[in-house]
């Protein structure tokens, strides 16, 4: 009889994957992805049966959690300038405070192993965080973009934003509160 799973072997093998991933690329091998987790190589498989497998549950955690962050304590439907403000503080807030996190999703952002059904998983949960972005830019001169587009604009100035933030924490408030205004220009 097989022995049950633990969620504390799961948990620790996607930490180590989203750090490793983060420090090597997503050539990062199971074998070092398990020896960081300390559970044995087979258990890699075991719970997730491929790398792939793991890497799009990777993805989908940390796209969840960043969603979830973004999306607490979002302010009421009322004005969307509020919620958009609150949207890229808790975007660069998380990018900040979570630089390998960061740096793991931004490598499986751009990975053709992450399936279509992954991203899907991801976009439901960002959802409503979608729909703020796409309020703020109904009227603007990107309201004809296609969405993608335009969250990828977004995305992309979320990480310039974190990355000059993170070196120069000195100034985090005043280059925050710049990419937003940017970013409300460029939207609205």
């Amino acid at each position: 009889m097989a022995r049950p799973r633990s969620e504390e072997k799961r948990e620790a093998i996607l930490a180590a994957a989203m750090e490793l991933v983060a420090e090597q690329g997503l050539g990062a091998a199971t074998a070092e992805i398990a020896r960081v987790a300390h559970v044995p190589h087979g258990s890699v498989f075991t719970y997730f049966g491929t790398k792939s497998a793991l890497l799009n549950e990777l993805y989908v955690a940390l796209k969840t959690e960043l969603s979830e962050t973004i999306l607490e304590a979002m302010p009421g439907d009322g004005d969307v300038r509020e919620q958009l403000h609150h949207l890229w503080v808790c975007w660069t807030g998380w990018g900040v405070s979570n630089p390998s996190k960061r740096r793991a999703l931004a490598q499986l952002g751009v990975s053709d192993q992450i399936t279509e059904a992954s991203r899907k998983a991801a976009a439901v949960v960002a959802g409503p965080a979608v729909a703020v972005v796409n309020r703020a830019r109904s009227t603007g001169a990107l309201r004809d973009a296609p969405l993608a587009y335009v969250g990828a604009l977004v995305e992309t100035m979320a990480g310039t934003t974190i990355d000059f933030i993170l070196h120069d924490r000195g100034n985090a408030e005043v280059v925050r509160d710049a990419g937003f205004e940017a970013l409300w220009q460029a939207l609205r």
